[in-house]
């Protein structure tokens, strides 16, 4: 009961300014995720052959990394997750269905972030919350495509292959966009600024 009760006290100790970051942050990635579909869209026909078409999934991960990693708060990862896939929704073909990835993936996330109690957040949890969303990802993936008419062999290189994208896309780019605004001076007032664990 105590270890739900924690999360449960941080997730209503958000700021309006940890409110508004997150919520201009996720809209920002959404679109950002609305043009990262050109580039999936140029990529998939040349890797798709190799069953590597997920090596540029990866980047679909970061609103549910990057911005918990700047508040670190329970619950960001998911609003972040889902603000971000509504918006791509919005943009792309996939339309709703992208909130529903939204939200897995930001349930990912959010159990390895729960995991740790919110208070490591360094590369290796970073990269850690990044592999689990993805993850879950493709497990949603599986059942809605119908994966499971592929050879496991096939699956498990295409899983491979995500999960090593989203730990660059998301993990490490998160880490290293977080040191890099905490240089610039711009997130003085969230936890990222406070702790040495960046």
């Amino acid at each position: 009961m105590n270890t739900l009760a924690r999360p449960l006290e941080k997730l209503k100790s958000l700021t309006i300014f940890e409110i508004v970051l997150t919520l201009v942050l996720a809209v920002a990635l959404g679109v950002a995720f609305w043009g990262w579909t050109f580039v999936y869209d140029l990529a998939k026909p040349f890797l798709k052959v190799a069953g590597l078409s997920y090596l540029v999934a990866g980047f679909w991960i970061l609103a549910s990394v990057l911005i918990p990693h700047i508040v670190r708060k329970p619950g960001v990862a998911l609003i972040a997750s889902l603000m971000a896939a509504f918006i791509e929704s919005l943009l792309t073909h996939w339309g709703l269905m992208s909130v529903v990835w939204g939200l897995v993936q930001g349930l990912g996330a959010e159990v390895v972030f729960l995991a740790f109690s919110y208070k490591r957040w360094n590369l290796f949890v970073l990269m850690l919350a990044a592999g689990v969303s993805a993850f879950f990802s493709y497990t949603l993936d599986y059942f809605y495509y119908d994966y499971k008419s592929l050879s496991a062999g096939f699956n498990l290189l295409q899983l491979s292959s995500y999960i090593i994208s989203s730990l660059f896309f998301a993990g490490l780019l998160s880490h290293l966009l977080g040191k890099r605004l905490v240089r610039l001076g711009i997130l003085d007032q969230f936890l990222i600024a406070k702790d040495q664990d960046v």
